[in-house]
């Protein structure tokens, strides 16, 4: 059987967006309160870890906003030299577009597996309605043989 509303498992609306927005500013705050100690090293692992949360929660198309508002703050404030959008060395570029990767990867993964998921929801669901009305048409059926059959004796 089909299911064509898969895609409906997510939460929407502005609750989403809010969330996202605000993930990225706690991923942003807890990286920039541990900058003394990480320097410029793992400037979107925080930020990352945001964008699989939402995904999981609210869907793809706000985590791809985390990745849209996260890239350019990690990259101005965590990328030697810092407060900068100097020219990237290609280690800092190689970083970054392997964050990237792994950040559409993992929505990728979160969104196919929460289809997935809410699928076999709703075939359950149409599974035990059916259940429910074969039995409730069983039972007239018996109902009514059972009539019938006290009716010729």
């Amino acid at each position: 059987m089909k299911i064509k509303n898969s895609k409906r498992w997510a939460r929407s609306g502005a609750e989403a967006y809010f969330f996202a927005v605000f993930g990225v500013f706690v991923a942003f705050s807890i990286r920039y309160s541990l900058h003394i100690f990480l320097q410029g090293n793992i400037p979107m692992t925080f930020f990352i870890l945001n964008t699989i949360l939402i995904a999981l929660f609210y869907g793809y198309v706000p985590s791809l906003l985390t990745i849209v508002l996260s890239v350019p703050l990690a990259f101005f404030f965590f990328v030697p030299p810092f407060d900068s959008f100097d020219t990237p060395t290609p280690q800092d570029s190689f970083v970054f577009l392997s964050y990237i990767l792994i950040a559409f990867i993992a929505v990728g993964v979160v969104e196919w597996l929460q289809r997935e998921r809410y699928k076999a929801i709703l075939l359950t669901n149409v599974s035990n309605s059916n259940f429910q009305l074969l039995s409730e048409a069983s039972s007239s059926l018996k109902k009514a043989q059972n009539t019938i059959s006290h009716g010729k004796t």
